[in-house]
């Protein structure tokens, strides 16, 4: 098992997929804040409306393999990648989320906004992927304004047609969510610069892997779930 504690953002990803009794082993780029925002441009988010009924589509395939033919190691070698895995490959970028049970043996003060990610990162020794469970976003409070922000930039939508038979394209508020987790990060715990422990604003929203950004923010930005005392069964 690999022994790495940090996320190096400095350092290429080295992403291991494996093929029958084989591992095929590639080498990503730090993505760059404009590729990633290139990548949630790409999602085709739609809401289509047919009578009474909506069919909501979200799609990130075409995106993300754009990405990775932006990213992997090689550039004008990337479309000889089998698609099976680039899609892998997106996937492991893509992969950093809110665990619904935190657990691990890295515990964080006491603090209101402090948000968890996990995620897979690369690979260690041995070629074995490793997920990364000790990431943590220490954020200062968001004030109204920011939140008003966005929430209006996260309902931004176009309708296309009619009001039967019209289609919502909604757009995402992936880029408000950046700027705002530069606003508002104060400190991260799990992530180094060159071997060395990722620290003060600055350096943290220069070098922070966007798609973490938005993953961490979004959730700091989400509501609460309340707790509600479940009635006795008669």
């Amino acid at each position: 098992m690999s022994t790495l504690q940090f996320i190096d953002l400095a350092l290429p990803r080295k992403i291991a997929i494996r093929q029958g009794s084989a591992i095929v082993s590639y080498f990503v780029n730090p993505i760059a804040e404009a590729q990633w925002l290139k990548y949630f441009d790409g999602i085709v988010s739609t809401a289509k409306r047919e009578g009474n009924k909506v069919e909501n589509h979200w799609d990130a395939t075409a995106a993300g393999i754009e990405l990775v033919g932006e990213s992997l190691k090689g550039g004008a070698n990337a479309g000889s990648t089998p698609l099976a895995h680039q899609l892998a490959i997106a996937n492991v970028l893509t992969s950093a989320y809110v665990p619904e049970a935190a657990e691990s043996a890295f515990q964080e003060p006491m603090m209101a906004e402090a948000v968890r990610l996990w995620c897979v990162w690369g690979a260690g020794d041995g070629d074995l992927m490793r997920r990364f469970k000790n990431l943590v976003h220490f954020f200062e409070a968001p004030t109204a304004e920011q939140y008003q922000r966005y929430r209006r930039d996260d309902s931004r939508a176009q309708i296309v047609g009619g009001s039967r038979k019209g289609m919502t394209i909604y757009r995402g508020a992936q880029r408000t969510l950046a700027t705002l987790y530069d606003e508002l990060i104060a400190s991260v715990a799990g992530y180094a610069l060159n071997g060395v422990a990722l620290v003060g604003r600055e350096q943290i929203a220069r070098h922070m892997d966007t798609y973490h950004k938005v993953a961490a923010i979004a959730a700091l930005f989400s509501a609460g779930t309340p707790a509600i005392e479940e009635d006795e069964e008669e």
